[in-house]
């Protein structure tokens, strides 16, 4: 005794369904990718916000570590502060000269050496920079 089955025909537009919604998916997520990548791009911070960034954080920072520790006496807390003020174009340049910047598209690795004189300490700062803000993420007093 012989059993034959019954062939089924099956609808093309039910066999690719599948296909179409991976298709789908994948276009939906490469556009989301590059808007995110065009976002990231656009808003990678270049040297001149670097450096201002790491000017007034130097700033900041001297005025609390070593301005803070200067004698009262004559007034030399305050003259510390306004030298710093005064001069923040060339502490900004001083920044600029010790920077390399790693433009990474999306975002932007800086490493700062500062180092003044022999007698001074010297500073290695390593930061991001990524949608428009940077973050220090390695600072070693040398």
């Amino acid at each position: 005794m012989a059993i034959r089955l019954k062939s089924v025909e099956i609808p093309a537009a039910q066999i690719s369904s599948p296909m179409k919604t991976l298709k789908t998916v994948a276009i939906v997520g490469g556009c989301v990718l590059l808007g995110v990548s065009g976002i990231l791009a656009v808003t990678n911070p270049g040297q001149a916000a670097y450096d201002e960034f790491a000017t007034q954080a130097a700033i900041t920072y001297l005025k609390a570590e070593a301005c803070a520790k200067a004698p009262t006496a004559f007034g030399l807390q305050k003259l510390c502060q306004s030298e710093l003020e005064a001069n923040q174009s060339k502490i900004k340049q001083i920044i600029r000269d010790g920077t390399q910047r790693q433009n990474f598209v999306v975002f932007s690795l800086y490493t700062t050496d500062l180092s003044i004189s022999s007698d001074l300490p010297s500073y290695h700062v390593e930061s991001v920079g990524v949608l428009g803000q940077f973050i220090l993420y390695k600072t070693q007093k040398r």
